[in-house]
């Protein structure tokens, strides 16, 4: 039980960090650039994992 507490943490602190960098990307890039597709997806990714583990 103690990993999964780890890795909720970790990765609750990448979720944030990824929409951090998403949110940026999509003001500098615009919200359809390559860039912002490929962070956006990475976050769609990193939700579904934390979803796993709830």
């Amino acid at each position: 039980m103690g990993n999964k507490h780890v890795t909720k943490e970790v990765l609750l602190k990448e979720i944030e960090l990824i929409r951090e960098i998403m949110i940026y990307t999509a003001l500098k890039e615009g919200l359809v650039s390559d860039n912002t597709v490929k962070v956006s997806q990475e976050l769609d990714r990193k939700l579904n994992e934390l979803e796993e583990i709830y």
